[in-house]
């Protein structure tokens, strides 16, 4: 069982122990002393010896082959171990120098797509500095239209601060802007005033519960888009295909969103009311949490916890999967009657052709 140096060292067998033991006891030794003392067959004894010597525990003696003197663990071990740290570091210098091979080349690789993406009409920005140019440069440029969407509720006064200029500017130059946003935006008292502000101008201004990205798109020519999990850059895009596509998503949104409320219109409230809850509804039976829901809706965690909790008491849900379950059951999403004209003495979330099992109030999310 012999072993070189670079591989696994095995335990020692009870023979090779054995043998191991009676040279170092005697200080040297022959096979045939071996097998004199030991009483195991020669071919045994001779494997085991070469074993040993293998691991550096046996050498000759000088000037006799047959001869064999016991050597420390410890020499064994250095004489072992050298060779295998000599190649240990020997990796370790061949896998930094290709670690700083391959880390050169990474500005080589990075600049390339850089210029390749910029060739294929998509330009990226890592900064919130370089989007800001981007936007403001794009506008001042702008001829025709600019239609943006902003999901998220209520816009930050900072950047509301920021477009004033730039959309008094675009206006005052015949250039019309029509602008999405949540429902929840309604409720924001900046937003509104902003709203009512440039609505007066001439932008027009539309919102709806959810389903539409955010993008600036700029005389249908070219588009700027969010950056997946870089909340401060931003993409731009000018290749024809794209901004189409682009263009087209916003259009879609467009005709399914509805006026911006300057005033109190109770009917138009009660409307708004009906389509957050539809998209709760749906987020629900999909098995959003809480905050992905408030997120995607732009609403406060409370605010959507409220609806949630309206909506359960109100289809007689137990839990939020029991909600999920009737809303499912008895298509709420897509039957307008079920959702407001069942009577209340039917069970939960009852439809009014059938008898629901779980009881409670009848559904109404006006």
């Amino acid at each position: 069982m012999n072993a070189s140096p670079t591989e696994a060292v095995p335990a020692l067998r009870a023979s090779e122990a054995r043998i191991y033991a009676r040279a170092c006891s005697a200080g040297a030794v022959t096979v045939n002393d071996l097998e004199v003392e030991t009483g195991l067959p020669g071919e045994e004894i001779r494997a085991a010896v070469r074993q040993l010597r293998t691991l550096r525990l046996l050498r000759e003696a000088d000037q006799s082959e047959s001869r064999l003197i016991p050597v420390s663990p410890d020499s064994a071990k250095l004489q072992l171990l050298d060779p295998m740290l000599h190649e240990v570091r020997r990796l370790q210098d061949q896998a930094e120098a290709m670690r700083q091979t391959f880390d050169g080349l990474v500005h080589v690789y990075e600049e390339a797509a850089s210029d390749r993406l910029k060739r294929k009409g998509i330009e990226v920005l890592q900064e919130r500095s370089g989007v800001r140019w981007a936007v403001n440069s794009m506008a001042a440029s702008a001829t025709d239209e600019v239609l943006t969407s902003h999901p998220g509720g209520a816009r930050p006064p900072e950047v509301l601060h920021e477009s004033v200029g730039r959309s008094r500017d675009l206006l005052e130059r015949g250039v019309g802007i029509r602008t999405l946003y949540q429902h929840s935006a309604h409720f924001d008292v900046g937003t509104a005033a902003y709203v009512e502000h440039f609505t007066a101008l001439g932008t027009q201004v539309r919102t709806l519960a959810d389903g539409f990205p955010q993008l600036m798109i700029f005389d249908r020519e070219r588009a700027i888009l969010p950056l997946r999990d870089q909340p401060d850059g931003a993409m731009i895009v000018t290749d024809p295909s794209i901004v189409d596509f682009t263009v087209a998503a916003f259009e879609r949104a467009w005709a399914a969103a509805s006026s911006f409320p300057l005033e109190y219109n109770r009917r138009q409230v009660m409307e708004t009311s009906e389509d957050v809850k539809l998209s709760i509804m749906r987020l629900l039976v999909n098995g959003e949490d809480d905050k992905r829901i408030a997120d995607r809706l732009g609403l406060s965690l409370r605010t959507c916890q409220r609806h949630i909790s309206q909506i359960m008491k109100r289809i007689g849900a137990r839990s939020r999967i029991h909600a999920g379950y009737l809303i499912s059951q008895y298509d709420l999403l897509n039957n307008p009657s079920a959702r407001t004209d069942a009577p209340a003495e039917r069970g939960a979330g009852a439809h009014p052709d059938r008898p629901c099992p779980t009881g409670g109030h009848a559904v109404e999310l006006g």
